[in-house]
């Protein structure tokens, strides 16, 4: 896949179907998420950014017109900035809360507060700078004065006397720094690694910094010491120690900004924290967080690096060109149009890390540590947590058209519309039902799994406590499905969502109107439901704000949810209008075509099918299908053939118009057999296409037209090609040229013995 076009069939079903089409144009897309992981859209960055802030799990960046923007760990709200976001002039982010100073003086937190460390003390004024640590904050007055708030369990909050004279201040994990007007550093608070005892002489310091357990100082001479907690070599500064005119701490790395613009960075490198992207050039500032580091350059741009396991570092690291999503507990992977699978979250499983060669992928999936993507060649690749086999996919490993994951088992539809299933089979999730056939999509959820079959059913096994597993009736219709934690989704062709399951958080409740939906997903105890407008549906446990979709809430065109957060592909072209796609159907050669018109035009559709993408149309159904079924089996089509469709909405008599803007194509694959292959339309009123195989090498044949008794009607010329595919037209005449009367009559085809026959009929 690598078509935009693809879109919603990849994120609808978990699967790659053949071909599909989605009325949107070619957009660029950016991804967005809410609730517990916050990722924010790159356009916020646009107008560039006058400072940043690094917390443990998250990240804050301050715009010119005095906005905030907050990214990363959202556990505890420390990512949704208060209303008004307005007339800011610096932030501070510590473990998981958040700090912004606005420029009449006030200051304005957010996040956890368990500790009162968003409880800013009265008066509320005058404040000069601010800074966060790990449930405490501190902020400094224009008096010099600093006031602290919080938790004071190690004495972060009791600033030495005499408390005057200070213009700056830094927190640590649970100690605090101030930078005093003479020069000189005062430290407080936690001092188990030494991080309060800062190195003598005590004097001509220009800036300070803490770590989680360490000081930083920049001294008059551009050269930094650093004390501490030195375990990752983070009080070691890297030489030549000189020309620094900034200095920021993480949690257990330190950064320092050169005068010439380089960032140097040292201690713990585990997350790649220390790592300073390419090229190290034109920097203004830096900030350390958790395991993650920030810096941002003389054109406003930021740059991220190091741990991304809550989207900490913009993720990915390029925003763009995303096709498809997928979201489970606390890992994600995006699909760019060009093939490429970007992963982030938590990591620890390697689950985040995309085998080489990154390239070429149709579809991606994830469970709760392991990751699936679905490449060209019908084989599966998988990577991660694998305790249960989830990552070993059964031999053959090939012929897969789609791919999904549950916790920790994983799914595969085979080209033969078979379901293969593999890893923690626990409650049955990997027993799929007999028949095990017919099935063009698939879904994972927690401990149980869905199929879609190519009839409209949904089957579902595996844990069943919460009756997952019990499809409502009718059951009927489905075209598209999703699995909770334990509780299940689909959508009708209608474009109506039908849940069932556990209902704790009201997650199958979905909102009306329930119409003019056409994908859904389903979190830990969320839903989403994309409608055809562009608009995401959210509903069920909100308890991080996963159900909040961020405004503007439009031009969505793929979603996908988490654990506790949802995320949404927003794409800046036109909204999604239509669906329209086509699947085979392996065991009978037959192809299903599917739809979603929301806005039809017209009483009613034809469907059209050509060889080739420019045509010729032959209409399929003379006879106008009603837009709401949704669907249509093309049972005419045959192997070795490929053939494309388009839908075509009636106006009035001889009016037609495209009724979607796009046009969904079809392999059959195998090898082309000697027999009739259609005879269309079907019952004909003047004219009817008779398409047949030759098959090679043949030396005689016959084609004719018979009526019921027997009786020879009309003699037809075989020979229109030597071998393979042929069409030959009768005009409703027998040999005489007159016109024949209604009723049933017969194609028969004769080669070198071998005789093969179809019914049709013929009205007047």
């Amino acid at each position: 896949m690598k078509r935009v076009s693809v879109v919603l069939s990849l994120v609808c079903f978990g699967m790659f179907v053949l071909s599909a089409g989605v009325a949107h144009g070619e957009p660029t897309a950016f991804g967005v998420g809410w609730g517990s992981q916050v990722i924010v859209d790159p356009s916020v960055f646009d107008g560039g950014l006058s400072a940043i802030a690094g917390g443990y799990e998250h990240s804050l960046g301050l715009t010119p017109d005095g906005t905030i923007v907050a990214w990363g760990n959202n556990d505890y709200g420390q990512c949704d900035v208060p209303a008004p976001n307005s007339d800011f002039t610096a932030v501070a982010a510590g473990g998981s809360h958040s700090l912004g100073l606005k420029g009449d003086g006030t200051i304005v937190a957010w996040g956890q507060n368990d500790d009162g460390e968003c409880d800013v003390p009265t008066p509320n004024d005058d404040f000069v700078a601010i800074a966060a640590g790990n449930a405490y904050s501190l902020g400094v007055k224009s008096d010099g004065t600093i006031v602290a708030w919080g938790s004071n369990f190690y004495g972060q909050c009791e600033i030495p006397a005499p408390n005057t004279d200070f213009v700056a201040v830094a927190a640590g994990g649970y100690h605090g720094l101030g930078l005093k007007s003479d020069g000189t550093v005062v430290a407080w608070g936690d001092n188990y690694y030494g991080q309060c005892d800062v190195p003598g002489p005590n004097e001509d310091f220009t800036a300070v910094a803490a770590g989680g357990y360490h000081g930083l100082g920049v001294k008059s001479d551009s050269t930094i010491v650093a004390w501490g907690n030195n375990y990752y070599d983070q009080c070691d500064v890297p030489g030549p120690n000189v020309d620094f005119v900034a200095v920021a701490g993480g949690e257990e790395h330190s950064l320092g900004l050169k005068s010439d613009g380089t960032v140097v960075a040292w201690g713990n490198n585990d997350s790649g924290q220390c790592d300073v992207p390419d090229p190290n050039a034109d920097f203004v500032a830096v900030a350390g967080g958790g395991y993650h580091s920030l810096g941002f350059k003389s054109d406003g741009t930021i740059v991220a690096w190091g741990s991304n396991s809550k989207g900490e570092c913009i993720v990915p690291a390029v925003n763009a060109d995303f096709v498809a999503v997928e979201g489970h507990s606390e890992h994600n992977a995006a699909l760019t149009s060009d093939g490429m699978i970007a992963a982030w979250g938590y990591n620890y499983a390697g689950q985040c890390d995309v085998p080489e060669p990154n390239i070429d992928f149709l579809a991606a999936a994830v469970g709760e540590s392991h990751s699936l993507g679905l490449k060209p060649d019908s084989t599966i690749v998988a990577w991660g947590y694998n305790a249960s086999g989830q990552c070993d996919v059964p031999v053959p490993n090939g012929d897969f058209v789609a791919v999904a994951a549950g916790w920790n088992h994983s799914l595969g539809v085979r080209s033969d519309s078979t379901i293969v299933a593999w890893g923690n089979n626990g409650d049955s999730q990997c027993d799929v039902p007999a028949p095990n056939a017919g099935f063009i999509a698939v879904a994972g959820a927690r401990s149980h799994s869905l199929g879609l079959k190519s009839d409209g059913t949904v089957l579902a096994w595996g844990l069943n406590d919460y009756d997952q597993c019990d499809v409502p009736a009718p059951n009927a219709n489905f075209m598209a499905i999703a699995g909770g934690r334990k509780h299940s989704l689909g959508v009708k062709s209608d474009g109506t969502i039908v849940a069932w399951g556990n209902n704790d958080y009201g997650q199958c409740n979905v909102p009306a109107p329930n119409t003019d939906f056409i994908d859904v997903v389903g979190g830990r105890e969320h839903s989403l439901g994309l409608k055809s407008d562009g608009t995401i549906v959210a509903w069920g446990n909100n308890g991080n704000g996963q159900c909040n979709v961020p405004a503007p809430n439009a031009d969505f065109v793929a979603m996908a949810a988490g654990e506790y957060y949802s995320l949404g592909i927003r794409s800046y072209d036109t909204p999604v209008e239509s669906v329209f796609y086509a699947t085979l159907v392996p065991e009978d050669h037959t192809v299903l075509l599917r739809w979603m018109l929301p806005n039809c035009p017209g009483v009613g559709l034809r469907v059209y099918r050509a060889l080739s993408a420019d045509g010729p149309y032959t209409c399929l159904t003379p006879n106008p299908l009603d837009p709401t079924l949704g669907s249509y089996v093309d049972e005419t089509a045959w192997p070795g053939g490929t053939f494309w469709y388009e839908l075509r909405a009636l106006l009035g008599p001889g009016e037609e118009v495209l009724a979607t803007d796009v046009r969904a194509s079809v392999v059959v694959p195998g090898t082309l057999a000697f027999g009739i292959r259609y005879v269309m339309p079907n019952p004909a009123t003047a004219h009817a296409s008779i398409g047949y195989a030759l098959p090679n090498g043949w030396r005689s044949a016959r084609l004719s037209v018979h009526d019921v008794t027997g009786r020879l009607v009309q003699q037809l010329d075989p020979t229109a090609g030597t071998r393979g595919f042929v069409a030959v037209d009768w005009d409703g005449t027998d040999s005489s040229g007159k016109r024949v009367a209604s009723g049933v009559y017969f194609v028969r085809l004769e080669v070198d013995g071998a005789v093969a026959t179809q019914r049709m009929a013929l009205l007047r």
